[in-house]
C-alpha cells in the first residue's frame, strides 16, 4: 500500500509539473524570448495616486503575435555592418554600412527569409507618416521651447552675483539639436483638448530641460562618448563640472515650472508638479533596474523584464508624462478628478508606444548611420545595456557563456572584434528582426489605443486669441507619431 501511495505522489508531481502554465509575474524566459504565440501578455504601470482614487494601476493586454503574419517589406536598407577602429577616439568604433536591396518576410518563415537579420527601413518614397506634419511640429517647437529657455536663463544668468560660466554651459545640450518630442507632444495635446499653446509652453520647456538633465547624468553614468552629433559634455568639461551642470540644468526646470503658478493657476501648476515628481521617481527607478543589470552582468532577463524597465526609464518622461501634463494644462477642468479616465488613456496610449519608441532606438543603435543617429553606433554593447535583442540573443544563442564574459569587461577593454561577434550572433539567432516584429506591434496597439481615444480631436485650427503659430500642433502630429517612432532613422 506505501509503494502505490509512493507512485502515485510521484505520477501526481510529474503530471503537475508537465501542465504547470506560469502566471503573467512569472512566465518562463523561453515562452517570452521565442517567437510569440497567440496569448496575450499583460503591461503594467502605476499612476500617481492624487488623481485615480486608490486605483493607481493602469494595465494593457498586447498579442505580439498580432499583425506580423505574412506581411513583406521592400526595403532599401543596411545589409552589413562593418566595425573599424575609430582613431580619433583610442580604439572605439563606429559602423560602415552598404545599403542593399532586399524583400523581407515577417512571418513564421522569417528567420529563413532574413539572412542578416538587418532593420526594416522604408524609402524616402515610401514613408509611412507625414513627415511634413512631423517636422514643422517639431521645428516650431524647437523654435518656441529654445526662445523660452535662453530668455530664462538670461533672466538667471543677470541677477546681481551669479557666476556666469555655469549659465553659458546650461544652454550646451537644450541648444543641440535633438528630436523635441517631448515638447511638441505636451503642446499638441494641450492644444487637442481645447488649450492653448502658449499655456503649455512653460511646461514644455521645462520637460526638455529635465531631459537634458537626464542626459548628461545618463551619459556620465553610461560611460556614452557622443551625443546629438558632439562629444558628450563630462567628456568635454570633465565629469565633476558635467555633473553639476545635469543638477543645475534640474534646478532650472524647477524655477520654470513655478512660472505655471500664474500662467495657468493654483491648482493646474499643483498637478504638473505632481506629475514631473512622479516621472523623476520612474524614470531613476528604471535607470536603477538598467544599471543593476549591467553591474551584476544579467543573463536570465525576459522580454517582460525588459518592458518594465522601459516603462518606468523611457515611456513615462519621453511619452506618458508630456500627454498627462498637456491634458492636465489643456482640459478646460483644473480638477485631476475629472480627468481619470482620460489620463488613464493616455497613459495606455504612451505606455505602449514608449516601449516602441525605446526597442527603435535600441535598433538603431545597433544598425542605425551615427550621421542621421547622431550617438555612438553599437555603445549600447559597449555598456552592457540589456536591450530587448540582447536578452534574446543570450536565450537563443549557444554561445552566451562568450558573450558574458565579453559583457563583464569594462567598456575600455571591449574591442570592435568582440563588438562584431555580439552583433554576429544576434542576425544568426534573429534577434534584430525579433526587436522590429516587437516593436512594430506595440505601435499597431498604440495607434488601436489611440484610435478610441474620443476626447483628442483630430484637428484644432488656430484661434485668434491664440499666441500661437503652428497649427500641426494638435492630433494631427500624434496621429503621425505612431510610425515616426518605429520608421525614423534619428
Amino acid at each position: 500500500m506505501m509503494l502505490e501511495i509512493f507512485l502515485f505522489a510521484i505520477y501526481f508531481g510529474f503530471f503537475t509539473w508537465l501542465t504547470y502554465k506560469p502566471n503573467r509575474n512569472g512566465v518562463s524566459q523561453s515562452k517570452l524570448l521565442l517567437p510569440p504565440g497567440d496569448e496575450a501578455i499583460e503591461i503594467v504601470t502605476a499612476t500617481p495616486k492624487e488623481q485615480v482614487h486608490n486605483q493607481p494601476l493602469v494595465a494593457v493586454e498586447v498579442n505580439l503575435s498580432n499583425g506580423i503574419k505574412n506581411e513583406y517589406i521592400s526595403s532599401r536598407l543596411t545589409s552589413r555592418q562593418e566595425v573599424e577602429e575609430n582613431s580619433t577616439q583610442s580604439g572605439r568604433s563606429e559602423l560602415k554600412s552598404v545599403e542593399g536591396e532586399l524583400a523581407i518576410a515577417l512571418g513564421n518563415q522569417s528567420r529563413q527569409s532574413l539572412q542578416l537579420g538587418e532593420i526594416p527601413a522604408t524609402s524616402r518614397e515610401e514613408l509611412k507618416y507625414d513627415n511634413q506634419i512631423i517636422n514643422e511640429a517639431v521645428e516650431q517647437s524647437r523654435i518656441a521651447v529654445v526662445e523660452k529657455i535662453k530668455e530664462f536663463v538670461d533672466r538667471k544668468n543677470n541677477i546681481t552675483g551669479s557666476y556666469k560660466p555655469l549659465y553659458e554651459l546650461l544652454t550646451d545640450y537644450p541648444f543641440r539639436i535633438g528630436k523635441m518630442l517631448r515638447p511638441t507632444m505636451c503642446i499638441s495635446v494641450a492644444r487637442s483638448v481645447g488649450g492653448m499653446g502658449q499655456d503649455a509652453l512653460t511646461s514644455a520647456a521645462a520637460l526638455e530641460l529635465y531631459h537634458n538633465a537626464f542626459l548628461i547624468h545618463d551619459d556620465i553614468e553610461d560611460g556614452s562618448e557622443s551625443r546629438r552629433g558632439k562629444g558628450t559634455l563630462h567628456q568635454i568639461i570633465g565629469v565633476p563640472r558635467a555633473i553639476n551642470v545635469g543638477d543645475a540644468t534640474n534646478v532650472l526646470a524647477v524655477g520654470l515650472l513655478l512660472e505655471n503658478l500664474s500662467a495657468i493657476g493654483v491648482s493646474k501648476a499643483l498637478n504638473v508638479l505632481h506629475e514631473i515628481e512622479f516621472m523623476a521617481q520612474q524614470s531613476v527607478e528604471g535607470q536603477a533596474m538598467e544599471l543593476d543589470w549591467v553591474a551584476t552582468n544579467a543573463s536570465n532577463l525576459t522580454d517582460q523584464d525588459y518592458f518594465k524597465m522601459c516603462v518606468k526609464k523611457t515611456c513615462w518622461y519621453t511619452f506618458i508624462t508630456p500627454c498627462r501634463i498637456g491634458l492636465i494644462v489643456g482640459h478646460p477642468s483644473a480638477s485631476g478628478k475629472d480627468l481619470v479616465k482620460q489620463l488613464a488613456g493616455v497613459t495606455r496610449f504612451g505606455m505602449i508606444l514608449g516601449i516602441a519608441f525605446q526597442i527603435q532606438d535600441d535598433l538603431l543603435n545597433l544598425q542605425g548611420q551615427i550621421e542621421t543617429y547622431g550617438k555612438e553606433i553599437g555603445g549600447d554593447i559597449y555598456e552592457g545595456k540589456r536591450t530587448l535583442m540582447l536578452n534574446h540573443v543570450l536565450a537563443q544563442s549557444g554561445k552566451a557563456s562568450e558573450i558574458l564574459e565579453i559583457l563583464a569587461l569594462a567598456r575600455e577593454q571591449k574591442t570592435p572584434d568582440q563588438l562584431t561577434f555580439i552583433m554576429e550572433e544576434m542576425q544568426r539567432c534573429g534577434s534584430i528582426e525579433h526587436g522590429w516584429k516587437v516593436a512594430r506591434t506595440l505601435a499597431k496597439k498604440a495607434e488601436e489605443i489611440f484610435d478610441n481615444i474620443d476626447f483628442i480631436r483630430p484637428s484644432t485650427p488656430l484661434r485668434p486669441e491664440e499666441e500661437w503659430g503652428c497649427p500641426v500642433h494638435d492630433g494631427r502630429f500624434i496621429k503621425e507619431l505612431i510610425n515616426y517612432v518605429i520608421y525614423r532613422n534619428v
